[in-house]
């Protein structure tokens, strides 16, 4: 498992996660 693929996983969670959605709730 590539290091670049390991940060990838670590923003999908953090998106689809409690503080991503906020976050991604002010965007739109």
């Amino acid at each position: 498992m590539n290091t670049t693929t390991l940060i990838i996983i670590i923003v999908l969670l953090l998106l689809f996660g409690g503080g991503g959605g906020y976050f991604y709730r002010r965007r739109r």
